[in-house]
């Protein structure tokens, strides 16, 4: 399960497939424009698995304070 955050700017964080069908990162999306493709966190590293790339993302939303979004 992915888990989405944002941080005091607005800004969306998710993780998001790269070229290929086993190449994760975590992007980060501006307001309003969270169906466009995303910046990718230059900070995080591409992952072979899902899982590698949202431990990423969630350790680096826990040290920027960011909050969790309920998508439901």
């Amino acid at each position: 399960m992915t888990i989405e955050y944002i941080d005091y700017r607005g800004w969306r964080y998710k993780v998001k497939s790269g070229i290929g069908c086993n190449i994760f990162k975590a992007r980060c999306f501006k307001p309003g424009k969270e169906c466009s493709s995303g910046k990718g966190v230059t900070v995080l590293p591409w992952r072979n698995s899902i899982e590698e790339a949202q431990a990423d993302l969630n350790e680096y939303a826990h040290k920027h304070k960011m909050t969790v979004v309920d998508i439901t």
